[in-house]
């Protein structure tokens, strides 16, 4: 993204559709969280792609109707994992490998979290990718965006684990099995706790061969959410002053 393209994003953030409104993802990895967040959102993370002579080609993410954008470090994971010419295949890496990608890991959450920053300067809707599977930490994370103003959900898309295995097996970015068993009983272990967590807020995809009903269905309560005014009052007084701001 061009700084003047971000610029433009963040002075048109208090007309954004889904201004101040962040929805949390929760799933185990295998779940399908991002391919089940964009069919309920229309928003996508970027991807990658190697080509001739060009390092690597960036395709952008999709914003959907709602304006949502996707805090997903999995995007700068695996394009750092292009640029050093790595395997998607983790499970096949040896401990040098292992190591270099965890380097590469830590690069991606810090450009990460700079990106979310700027977008939350500009209150703009947020997609926040991950397993969710710490409830502390989450809840501190959920604290600080509402503290700012903004509404907070979760999208916790749920699937058996042997369909878990079974997608994880399918895609390009294979994790070792044992990492499927862990976040799936970590994340299972926590479900209640995260829908206490978002009460009035909690939506699940069950994601087993989902259909297109389902995800419609999600789509349908998802938009209902995002087009609730703001409730917090640091979300109207920042809106009063930047509209007050415009007229300027």
């Amino acid at each position: 993204m061009k700084f003047t393209d971000l610029k433009q994003e963040l002075l048109e953030g208090v007309y954004d559709p889904g201004i101040f409104k962040a929805f949390f993802l929760a799933g185990g990895s295998g779940s399908g969280k991002s391919y089940s967040a964009e069919k309920a959102t229309g928003s996508a993370s970027g991807k990658f792609q190697w080509h001739e002579k060009i390092e690597a080609k960036i395709t952008p993410g999709k914003v959907g109707p709602y304006g949502l954008k996707v805090v997903n470090s999995d995007e700068q994971l695996e394009f750092g994992l292009l640029k050093a010419k790595m395997s998607s295949n983790m499970r096949a890496y040896t401990d040098d490998e292992t190591t270099k990608k965890e380097l590469i890991r830590a690069k991606g959450k810090k450009v990460t979290a700079k990106r979310e920053q700027l977008w939350v300067h500009g209150r703009l809707g947020l997609i926040i990718d991950g397993t969710a599977h710490d409830l502390m930490k989450l809840s501190d994370r959920k604290k600080t965006l509402e503290d700012v103003g903004y509404d907070t959900y979760m999208i916790f898309v749920n699937t058996s684990l042997d369909i878990a295995l079974q997608q994880n097996q399918n895609r390009a970015r294979k994790l070792k099995d044992e990492v499927i068993h862990r976040t799936w009983e970590e994340v299972q272990g926590i479900k209640d706790g995260l829908a206490n967590l978002f009460p009035g807020g909690f939506v699940e995809i069950v994601n087993n061969r989902a259909g297109e009903d389902v995800f419609r269905k999600a789509f349908v309560q998802i938009g209902k959410l995002i087009k609730r005014p703001p409730t917090k009052p640091a979300a109207k007084m920042w809106i009063a002053h930047e509209l007050e701001q415009k007229k300027r």
